[in-house]
């Protein structure tokens, strides 16, 4: 009988991502663990997401340093000022583009202002930490839409604008037609998101 991490190899298939619910081995779901996080490390298959995974394909055997380059690269190119962390999925595996994101963060190049979001950042001549080249609202509307969120001005924009109130808005405060759970912001600033 060939071992457990044959078995595992011989069942996923060239070019597809399997679901470790879907490996249907004679072992038990802690052994398929232990073997799958075995054949990640010996670089034999790709962790694209939590219990998902993928063949390495033939010849790419490129290191956190060279995907956080790409990284780098790509975000130098980019119009946008929010990026996702599927936008670089197609780097490396979940974990390596992880690291990656996480040396682009502390070069100063990106900003965390989310799970799974990123905003472009420079310097700061006046404290020198890395921080967003435009504003937490721009920022936070631009990630709501790139989400497929439905967002509109608040209602004390539309007061203010409408003359009915003198009082100025924040300029944080976003109405979200959908649900929204996550925080957006960036060092202890986080947009208000109200039911539109």
């Amino acid at each position: 009988m060939p071992s457990l991490s044959k078995q595992i190899l011989d069942y996923v298939p060239e070019g597809k991502v399997v679901d470790r619910a879907q490996i249907a081995l004679d072992a038990d779901y802690d052994s398929i663990g232990r073997v799958l996080r075995k054949l990640v490390d010996d670089g034999k298959l790709v962790r694209v997401g939590r219990g998902r995974y993928r063949k390495r394909a033939r010849g790419s055997t490129m290191s956190s340093n060279s995907i956080a380059d790409r990284v780098a690269r790509r975000v130098a190119r980019s119009k946008r000022n929010v990026f996702l962390r599927r936008d670089f999925e197609t780097f490396g595996s979940y974990d390596a583009v992880g690291r990656a994101l996480r040396r682009v963060t502390e070069e100063g190049r990106l900003v965390q202002i989310g799970y799974g979001l990123y905003a472009r950042a420079e310097r700061s001549p006046v404290t020198g930490k890395p921080a967003p080249v435009v504003g937490i609202k721009r920022l936070a509307t631009e990630a709501l839409k790139r989400l497929g969120k439905t967002v509109s001005d608040s209602g004390q924009t539309r007061d203010y604008n409408s003359g009915r109130t003198n009082q100025v808005p924040t300029g944080r405060t976003i109405a979200v037609k959908n649900r929204v759970r996550r925080r957006i912001g960036y060092d202890g600033a986080y947009v208000i998101l109200e039911r539109a």
